[in-house]
């Protein structure tokens, strides 16, 4: 299931929607069609490059879940003491083979 975020408008979201209707009244072969494309190209530019990136619910769920599985077991550590049938559940990295 994904959620559908609502994007805010942005100040380059007007000059963009004036540049498309005034692309609409040349054709692609007016020298003003070719101007108003770069001006076009030029908006979604600087509109990428000040858009705010931000963290996905996916990815912040993951470290939420990480950080309180670590807090668990750091609490039980300190009330109780790790026997070595406990570490067997630990996963291990596992080394190549030459």
């Amino acid at each position: 299931m994904r959620l559908f975020l609502v994007r805010k408008p942005t100040v380059l979201d007007e000059p963009i929607e004036k540049v498309l209707t005034g692309m609409n009244t040349y054709s692609p072969e007016d020298p003003e069609f070719a101007t108003l494309m770069n001006h076009l190209e030029r908006l979604n530019r600087m509109k990428v490059e000040n858009r705010q990136t931000r963290v996905s619910p996916d990815t912040m769920a993951i470290v939420v879940g990480n950080i309180l599985g670590i807090l668990v077991i750091v609490a039980y550590e300190q009330k109780h003491v790790m026997v070595s049938k406990g570490l067997g559940f630990v996963i291990k990295a596992k080394e190549p083979r030459s």
